[in-house]
């Protein structure tokens, strides 16, 4: 295991011991939208701390660099959204089937976004690939006209 994904690793786990710690030190009194928060805060730091580094070490049918990249921008995004929204969870007490309504719309729209750059990544490397085949081809042609010559 590379040492950038262990230390990864560590710091997911610690970010979410730090989430836990705060979460019962700050509230009071919980609303049923507070655990909720808590829930989908907890479900985008295991995304973007433990979901990412699986997604760089994806097969070389995929454009690795694309997929990792794009996959932490879209998870970290959805992260903030969700810490701002878990952060705010007091004020959907009253609203709370829209706050799930909310919460889920956001994770929901993060997994599209991630599958479609999956898949995308995929076609991206299919065309490097016949790129490079077909420049290949080129230069094989290019020496027979040469050496026919």
């Amino acid at each position: 295991m590379k040492m950038e994904s262990i230390i990864t690793r560590i710091v997911g786990f610690l970010m979410l011991l730090l989430t836990v710690i705060l979460f019962f030190m700050t509230t009071s009194e919980r609303f049923a939208s507070h655990w909720v928060g808590l829930a989908f805060l907890v479900a985008s730091q295991v995304m973007f701390f433990f979901g990412t580094p699986l997604i760089g070490k994806s097969k070389p049918a995929h454009n690795s660099a694309l997929l990792a990249s794009g996959t932490t921008i879209i998870f970290a995004i959805y992260m903030g959204i969700t810490l701002v929204l878990a952060l705010l969870s007091g004020l959907f007490s009253n609203l709370f089937n829209f706050y799930i309504i909310l919460q889920s719309t956001f994770i929901f729209v993060t997994l599209i976004l991630a599958l479609i750059l999956y898949i995308f990544s995929h076609k991206v490397n299919k065309d490097i690939e016949k790129t490079l085949v077909d420049h290949e081809k080129q230069n094989q042609n290019a020496s027979r006209n040469r050496h026919e010559e």
